[in-house]
C-alpha cells in the first residue's frame, strides 16, 4: 500500500495567477496532488516512494520559484505578497498606515515583520513598497490612460511630487523622461529584491 506525504510549502516568486497555473502544471506532471493552492503557499500530497521532496524543489527551480525553508522568509514573502497585491488592487488607500494595513492583514505587530523583513531581504519594507509602487507607475505611465497626477492619486501619493521624487530617483529619470522612451524597462515584480 501507498504511503503519502502531506506538506505545507512557502514558495518564494509566486506572486501571480500565471504561477499558479504554472505550478499546478509542473507538479501535477510528476504525481503531485495540490491540496491547496494559493499565492505564496502550497499543500501538497504525494506518495513518498515515488516522489521526494529534492525533486519537488528542482521542478520549482526549473519556473524560478523558490522553496523557502524558514520561518523568517516565508514572513518576508507574505509580507511582498500583502504589498503586490496592495499595489495591484488600486487605489491604495491613502488614509490608512502602511503598518496598520500589514498589521491588520497578516495578524502580526509592524515591528516584528519590520524586523525581519529587514533582516531577510536587507532592505525595508518602506523601500520595497517604493520600488512596487514606481513599477506599477511605469506599467501605467505605458498605458496612457491616465495623467501623472492620477497616476499618484491611484499609487496612494498625496501629491505629483512625492511620486515624482521617488521615481526620480529610483530610475535616475522623470517620469516624462521614462514616457518619451521607446524601449521602456520594467522589472518583473518578483526581481524587484
Amino acid at each position: 500500500m501507498e504511503t503519502y506525504e502531506i506538506q505545507e510549502l512557502t514558495i518564494r516568486n509566486m506572486i501571480c495567477t500565471r504561477c499558479l497555473k504554472v505550478i499546478r502544471q509542473d507538479l501535477e506532471s510528476i504525481g503531485v496532488e495540490l491540496v491547496e493552492l494559493r499565492l505564496g503557499k502550497i499543500r501538497i500530497k504525494y506518495p513518498k516512494d515515488k516522489v521526494t521532496l529534492q525533486q519537488i524543489e528542482e521542478f520549482l527551480e526549473m519556473d524560478e520559484f523558490e522553496l523557502v525553508k524558514d520561518r523568517d522568509g516565508a514572513v518576508s514573502e507574505e509580507v511582498k505578497l500583502a504589498l503586490i497585491e496592495m499595489v495591484n488592487n488600486l487605489p491604495i488607500d491613502r488614509t490608512k498606515k502602511l503598518s496598520d494595513f500589514l498589521a491588520e492583514k497578516l495578524h502580526r505587530d509592524y515591528w516584528t515583520l519590520s524586523k525581519t523583513f529587514s533582516k531577510t531581504e536587507g532592505t525595508t519594507i518602506e523601500r520595497y513598497l517604493i520600488l512596487l509602487r514606481v513599477e506599477k507607475a511605469k506599467e501605467l505611465i505605458e498605458y496612457e490612460e491616465m495623467n501623472f497626477s492620477e497616476i499618484a492619486y491611484e499609487l496612494g501619493y498625496n501629491n505629483i511630487n512625492h511620486l515624482s521624487g521617488q521615481f526620480k530617483q529610483v530610475t535616475g529619470m522623470s517620469m516624462s523622461e521614462y514616457k518619451q522612451l521607446n524601449d521602456k524597462l520594467r522589472l518583473p515584480l518578483d526581481k524587484i529584491l
